[in-house]
């Protein structure tokens, strides 16, 4: 998968963000990754991103803040998943932390 530039929301562009590779590697070893700071429903954080858990205003609903990056399959992926071969994910720790893989619906910024 190759990540794509997400691009600023809208509404929230403040909440756009390009993380750069450090400086002490190589294109090769790390290249940037665009993301947007969301909640956990991908709806716009209306503040700040904190580590806590807050209760949405609005909802009610509490929400965990998040980040959020888009990623296109290479030409040779897409040969994979159209043959019905399965999506992997690697999570680098000792415990799984919540993560979501989705398809952007044609209604989604």
């Amino acid at each position: 998968m190759t990540p794509i530039d997400i691009g600023p929301h809208p509404d929230a562009p403040q909440h756009y963000v390009e993380m750069k590779r450090p400086p002490s590697m190589t294109d090769s070893e790390c290249g940037s990754l665009s993301i947007r700071r969301v909640a956990t429903t991908g709806d716009m954080v209306s503040e700040p991103a904190q580590r806590v858990v807050r209760q949405d205003r609005d909802r009610g609903e509490p929400f965990y803040p998040c980040f959020m990056s888009e990623w296109m399959p290479t030409p040779e992926e897409l040969e994979r998943l159209n043959r019905g071969l399965p999506v992997r994910m690697l999570l680098v720790g000792n415990a799984l932390p919540p993560a979501s893989l989705w398809v952007r619906g044609d209604d989604e910024i």
